[in-house]
């Protein structure tokens, strides 16, 4: 398995990113959707992290529990004991019913020695100590050995600095908020990030521009379609965040076939 570094480094080819597992095959963020996003053949599966009242640290994407599960009221106000009960598929399709929220740990499980993973980090909440919420998701990333295969990632680029801060080395990505005009070598310089994403609305002929002259690797979301695709290789963009990995992966290779026959 490559470590972040080495796919950072090949920027030379494109890296399909499954977003929230194979998210558009089954329920975002469970074991099910990563499982089919490893067989679908990823070199990185990006989650969202949330935490329980007992601090335990689940793969969830909303503060609110109504979205993708059978529950009701705030994320956070839970313990995983009660949290692990829930149904977290049933919603996406009912053969998915009893699917249960994972923690982080889960995760690191499965996906060691197979693929990279991207955890997104959340914005902090008006009043939230959000330092203690990183420490605690930096630790647990240490413990299971996967700092080396780790990308955090945040619009809030202050829990990055912070990341930077702490002793161990631990790679990361500042996404582009919407309605910042910065180009993309503005914000990598600025947050001393090794990756920066933007969503496809954000990725103009400027911006492309720009990835290309100061070659940087750069990930774009959300591509799930063939127009889509063209659109991130033509602004030189190396990550394609999807929520078909699978499909992605064999349009990709379906391109390289024909470039190599030309």
């Amino acid at each position: 398995m490559e470590s972040l570094y080495d796919l950072v480094q090949s920027s030379e080819k494109q890296v399909v990113v499954a977003h929230r597992g194979s998210s558009g095959t089954a329920p975002e963020n469970t074991l099910t959707a990563i499982s089919q996003a490893l067989e679908a053949g990823v070199s990185m599966i990006e989650i969202d992290v949330q935490l329980t009242a007992d601090q335990e640290i689940i793969v969830f994407h909303d503060p609110t529990l109504e979205r993708t599960t059978n529950g009701t009221g705030e994320t956070g106000r839970f313990s995983y004991a009660d949290l692990h009960k829930l149904d977290a598929g049933s919603w996406f399709s009912l053969k998915f019913s009893g699917e249960r929220i994972p923690l982080l740990s889960d995760v690191f499980a499965i996906l060691k020695g197979k693929a990279c993973i991207n955890i997104e980090i959340k914005p902090p909440s008006p009043h939230e100590n959000y330092r203690k919420r990183i420490d605690l998701i930096a630790s647990t990333t240490l413990e299971a050995g996967f700092a080396p295969f780790t990308l955090f990632s945040s619009f809030h680029h202050q829990s990055l600095r912070y990341l930077q801060s702490l002793k161990e080395k631990f790679y990361t990505a500042a996404v582009i908020i919407p309605g910042d005009e910065r180009l993309v070598s503005e914000i990598k310089a600025a947050v001393n990030c090794e990756v920066v994403v933007l969503s496809l609305n954000q990725l103009t002929e400027e911006m492309a521009a720009d990835i290309q002259k100061h070659d940087i690797f750069t990930g774009v979301y959300t591509v799930n379609n063939e127009a889509e695709l063209d659109k991130a290789i033509k602004g030189h963009v190396q990550g394609i965040v999807s929520d078909f990995p699978g499909i992605m992966i064999e349009k990709l290779q379906n391109k390289s076939r024909l470039l190599q026959r030309e």
